[in-house]
């Protein structure tokens, strides 16, 4: 049978990423980021688009949610593990499998610094173990 999945807790989940990036790259590593951006506040702003921005963001943010929800009902399925820590390790492997691997090739190819590199696999490893523990234990 198909796993349901809680709206709701999705939608609540996809929350998660604009919250923490709001702190993550606000007052925690907001003047660090831009350092390592290269680029001063007048900058961004001036190329700042909030739908693309904010929008496109969090529609990937629900995709994200629904698509760890998923991955949690499978491993509840295989394994019947489900819970908070199982929602923190869920988002960990996650991250490590494809979020890291595949942001590799920004440094790789595209010429990022690893310093900034860095930073925002934090805030993804952050984000994705966040959602991961609220949908662990509301899905």
């Amino acid at each position: 049978m198909y796993p349901s999945v809680n709206p709701l807790a999705v939608l609540v989940a996809a929350l998660i990423p604009m919250i923490i990036g709001s702190v993550w790259y606000g007052p925690l590593f907001g003047e660090k980021w831009m350092a390592l951006e290269g680029k001063t506040e007048d900058e961004l702003r001036a190329t700042f688009n909030p739908m693309k921005s904010y929008g496109v963001t969090f529609i990937f943010a629900i995709v994200m949610a629904f698509v760890l929800t998923h991955v949690l009902n499978a491993w509840e399925d295989a394994y019947s593990v489900t819970g908070l820590m199982a929602g923190i390790q869920g988002g960990f492997w996650m991250w490590l499998g494809f979020v890291v691997s595949i942001g590799w090739q920004q440094v790789a190819f595209s010429g990022q610094k690893t310093p900034l590199w860095t930073l925002n696999m934090l805030y993804n490893l952050v984000t994705l173990m966040a959602m991961g523990a609220l949908l662990g234990v509301w899905r």
